[in-house]
């Protein structure tokens, strides 16, 4: 009895060792929530779910990511201060239209036909001396680290009611807008404007509270808005970034190899995601066809029309939302006097 007794104390002792590992190990691991907007069929959502993916595989037993699509967790309007706060670790934020709230000076990703692709107005936030100041502020207010971009694409404007031929066939649309900066554009064709958050515009569109917006064409087909959307206006004239975002505490406090794991996967989902998010847009435009859409491609004289209403009136309505010294900024990057 003496000897079993030993030795069920030596297999307690045992099993306990092996708990307190497993306990250790579990508490080492890291874990974060996920919190986007995007449907699952949005192509950002695609790209943030890879990205979660690959942490998860690469960083086994290190660090694991739970993904909550399509608002779950926060709605677009809801993520950025929630991820400041810390209610979330990780989350998908539209700069583009999230931005402007923490400093004004965002709103220059919104002037049409100044930047020729997403690539072009990202250089103009890391390779000009205010654009790089802009970002690093905003970063700093906000308590964000950038993990990866996860770009929406090209704006193109949809409608229910116009081919938007020409400015005078776009008045008394019903157009819904984000951000105020979007404003301009619509008002400057004579639309009246509507905003409405993200998980609001299908039954907007369906009650006839708004019948045009402007948006990549990946989301009108994520969120089955081309149930309605029967016509489109290209070429686009402002492109959309959005970037996997995490809370500054939570990452400070990771260790080093797992902060490095998140950025070096978010390096490589970032230059997939901004490839394919011209191809994925191009093919839905496709889709939006194929089911009856008609597509204006304004050029020539058509197209000059709108620019030139732009150069007039949105632009310089814009540019009091901006700083002098961001605007004139702007103007040197793209060439402009």
């Amino acid at each position: 009895m003496h000897g079993k007794t030993r030795t069920a104390r030596r297999l307690g002792v045992l099993l306990a060792a092996m708990l307190a590992l497993h306990g250790a190990q579990a508490a080492a691991q890291a874990s974060a929530r996920f919190s986007y907007h995007w449907a699952v069929d949005h192509e950002s959502a695609v790209m943030s779910k890879k990205y979660a993916e690959e942490v998860n595989r690469r960083g086994a037993g290190k660090i694991r990511i739970d993904s909550f699509p399509g608002g779950q967790l926060y709605t677009i309007r809801q993520i950025l201060p929630a991820l400041s706060a810390g209610s979330v670790e990780l989350g998908g934020v539209v700069t583009h239209n999230q931005f402007p709230s923490v400093e004004r000076d965002w709103n220059v990703v919104q002037f049409p036909n100044v930047f020729e692709s997403i690539e072009h107005q990202r250089r103009f936030f890391a390779e000009t001396p205010e654009g790089s100041a802009l970002r690093a502020r905003i970063l700093k207010k906000t308590g964000l680290v950038h993990l990866a971009y996860v770009p929406t694409g090209p704006y193109v404007t949809f409608s229910v009611k116009s081919d938007m031929s020409t400015v005078a066939s776009m008045k008394g649309l019903k157009a819904r807008t984000l951000a105020p900066a979007e404003r301009a554009g619509f008002v400057a064709r004579g639309a009246s404007v509507v905003s409405l958050s993200t998980e609001e515009i299908y039954t907007a569109l369906q009650s006839g509270m708004i019948d045009t917006l402007t948006t990549v064409p990946t989301a009108a087909k994520a969120f089955s808005w081309f149930d309605f959307l029967k016509y489109a206006q290209l070429p686009a004239a402002v492109y959309t970034d959005a970037a996997v975002m995490a809370n500054g505490k939570w990452f400070a406090a990771l260790p080093k190899e797992v902060q490095s794991l998140l950025l070096e996967v978010g390096a490589d989902i970032s230059r997939e995601a901004t490839e394919s998010t011209y191809r994925s847009n191009d093919q839905a435009l496709k889709e939006f066809a194929a089911r009856g859409g008609r597509i204006t491609a304004l050029k020539g004289a058509q197209l000059e029309e709108f620019l030139r209403l732009d150069r007039e009136k949105t632009e310089p309505e814009m540019a009091k939302g901006v700083s002098p010294e961001i605007y004139a900024a702007l103007r040197r990057y793209i060439g402009r006097k």
